[in-house]
């Protein structure tokens, strides 16, 4: 329900309120509103679970000089130097090589389907 042509009868509320309202024109800015980072890798990493994230991280073989400062914990993607986050750039990029090398949609069952003619 639109007050005017342009404005909202939220946006004039706000204004007679003198409540500050974001400008909003992207996904990154409404997860940055909510507290979230709004670039999309960021976003996503902090979002892994603990499992994925150290799957992720043993790939990368970081070492104690790709954190930022000793005292981080290496949950976040900006407790690392930006060398290390390049490591877990192309650790990134091996999970997607490995994932791509097998067939779309399969299953975990698929995985004890052994061909015992071969073996």
């Amino acid at each position: 329900m639109y007050v005017s042509g342009k404005e909202s009868a939220a946006a004039k509320f706000c204004k007679e309120n003198q409540i500050a309202v974001e400008p909003v024109q992207s996904w990154g800015d409404c997860r940055h509103v909510i507290g979230k980072s709004r670039y999309r890798v960021e976003y996503a990493f902090s979002n892994l679970s603990q499992g994925e994230r150290e799957i992720l991280l043993a790939m990368a073989e970081l070492d104690i000089n790709d954190l930022v400062s000793t005292t981080f914990s290496g949950e976040k993607l900006h407790h690392y130097t930006e060398n290390g986050q390049r490591k877990i750039a192309k650790a990134f990029r091996k999970v997607r090589l490995i994932s791509g090398m097998f067939p779309k949609g399969i299953t975990e069952r698929e995985f004890t389907l052994i061909d015992k003619a071969l073996n």
